[in-house]
């Protein structure tokens, strides 16, 4: 479940940034709603992987810690680079803002793959669980019933 609203809340902010330059009446205003939405995103992006990581560790889900893990790594360099990118923004030194810009679209873009992969891990995982216990409690019963 948290891995699932993650991967939603990334998703829904790529998906309202790209609205809102398209409906906003001039980029400035369009970078000050996306900003404010990245704002939010920073809290799920690192919150989100870090609570997946401390169950997983526990359960020993191999793929997801290294997912999650990506995760948290793309998550604080997008958090870096996107304070940059507002610090240039108010001193309207924009030198390196485009491929700043660029390198921090793609940590979310990756942010976002992680937290699908990590949906489509413990999704795999869980009905992987699901099918032995099936199995070993079929398993059981032919035992149970087979006459003697």
């Amino acid at each position: 479940m948290i891995a699932a609203f993650w991967f939603g809340a990334g998703l829904f902010l790529i998906i309202a940034a790209s609205a809102a330059f398209r409906a906003a009446g001039d980029p400035v205003t369009a970078g000050n709603v996306v900003g404010a939405m990245l704002t939010r995103w920073h809290y799920i992006a690192l919150g989100a992987p870090l609570l997946l990581l401390a169950i997983e560790w526990r359960r020993m889900r191999t793929a997801v810690i290294v997912i999650v893990f990506m995760a948290i790594l793309f998550a604080a360099f997008e958090s870096l680079i996107d304070i940059r990118i507002h610090a240039m923004r108010i001193s309207g030194d924009r030198r390196f803002f485009g491929m700043l810009h660029g390198i921090s679209s793609l940590l979310l873009i990756g942010q976002v793959l992680c937290a699908a992969g990590a949906v489509g891990a413990i999704e795999r995982d869980v009905r992987g669980a699901d099918v032995s216990s099936a199995r070993s409690g079929d398993e059981g019963a032919d035992e149970t019933s087979a006459p003697l």
